[in-house]
């Protein structure tokens, strides 16, 4: 499976009017298309930062509808032309392959924790073993979701776990269950080998749409 995702950014000085346009924008697609698009917002992060993805099983039927819509939906042009007014910056697209998933994947969740990083090119295969290592071994502290996903389009020799829960609290009671396991803490230093620590980066979203 495969897990796209757009990273939109909106100026601080038309945030309501941005998350107003994604929330309509997000809302018709998934009125015409054969996908369901999910959209995000952050909890912790970058403020104004937002997420649409979807899954798919073949990345190039999905694209090809995407390119139908952009080039005849003239709701979804008009809508694309308005966001112009607000973005901070030209939107951000990455294509994730899902490599590994510990726990049971389900449908859709209300809210992830997103923890990404990118590998040197000879690091790019110990840096997926380690992934999954890390996220087995957090997923029987937790019992939470974790799947693994690897990149290289977007964001390239891209590593990628995304963790599932019904609810900020249920995050946080497993982020602390994890944090205070030594076996954790041990795994977690051996990451200099696998990871560039410049690209590291986390987020907390929560799913609106």
């Amino acid at each position: 499976m495969f897990l796209w995702n757009r990273q939109i950014t909106i100026s601080p000085d038309s945030f309501n009017a941005g998350v107003a346009g994604l929330v309509d924008a997000v809302t018709h697609v998934n009125s015409v298309s054969d996908y369901e698009f999910s959209l995000w917002a952050p909890v912790l992060g970058t403020l104004g930062q937002f997420g649409v993805s979807a899954r798919c099983e073949d990345f190039g039927l999905f694209a090809d509808e995407m390119a139908a819509r952009g080039a005849g939906d003239e709701t979804f042009r008009a809508m694309m032309d308005a966001m112009g007014s607000w973005m901070a910056g030209n939107p951000q697209d990455t294509l994730w392959n899902v490599l590994h998933v510990a726990g049971e994947m389900g449908d859709v969740p209300n809210v992830c924790s997103v923890i990404r990083w990118q590998a040197a090119p000879i690091q790019l295969m110990s840096a997926v073993q380690f992934g999954i290592g890390m996220a087995d071994y957090a997923s029987g502290i937790s019992g939470s979701t974790i799947s693994v996903s690897a990149s290289n389009y977007g964001y390239p020799n891209g590593i990628c776990l995304i963790g599932a829960y019904d609810s900020v609290a249920d995050f946080q009671e497993a982020s602390l269950a994890v944090n205070a396991d030594g076996g954790f803490a041990e795994r977690l230093a051996s990451s200099e080998s696998v990871a560039r620590p410049e690209t590291i980066e986390t987020a907390l979203i929560r799913r609106i749409l």
